[in-house]
């Protein structure tokens, strides 16, 4: 009967222990569970905080462009020079130059095709053309020196306006 009693207190041992065991296990588990997390968490967190420097230097990059555009002028746009009525020559208008002397690529390079429409119709504004298109009718007519008088003015252009018009026109086609 001993031996029985002896035997009932080790197997009541023994799963007392299995159950000791087994939750020492799970948390075990559940510490390496959470452990893990952790892990994540501070990778997250390190990974976070990375992201905000990188968003904080990127802003301070763009504040500096912004600064640097104010300050320097861009060096490709060339502002065309401010009007002029009439210069040397009885000529007049914003842009007589198209009208007096060859004009160059690179004078034109870096104009914007709105200014370049204007200084190639100047052109014929200046000899009097009619416009049909409202746009450059309505640009011109604020002109004082404009005195619409003919619809062809191909025979009053000269050597010079015509290259000039060929060299205006292809940068516009660009």
């Amino acid at each position: 009967m001993r031996l029985y009693y002896a035997l009932c207190f080790l197997c009541v041992c023994s799963i007392s222990a299995c159950r000791e065991a087994k939750t020492t296990n799970d948390e075990t588990i559940n510490l390496q569970e959470y452990e893990s997390k952790l892990d994540q968490s501070d990778e997250l967190s390190d990974k976070e905080q990375e992201l905000r420097q990188l968003e904080l230097d990127l802003q301070q990059k763009e504040e500096e462009l912004s600064r640097q555009e104010l300050s320097t002028p861009d060096p490709q746009i060339i502002e065309p020079e401010p009007p002029r009525a009439t210069i040397s020559g009885g000529l007049t208008g914003d842009y007589p130059e198209a009208s007096k002397q060859l004009l160059t690529a690179n004078e034109l390079r870096y104009t914007s095709k709105e200014v370049l429409v204007i200084m190639r119709n100047e052109i014929f504004a200046r000899h009097g053309y009619i416009f049909k298109r409202a746009d450059l009718h309505n640009h011109f007519a604020k002109k004082s020196w404009y005195n619409p008088q003919h619809s062809d003015v191909s025979h009053l252009l000269t050597q010079v306006e015509k290259d000039n018009i060929r060299l205006i026109k292809a940068f516009e086609d660009l």
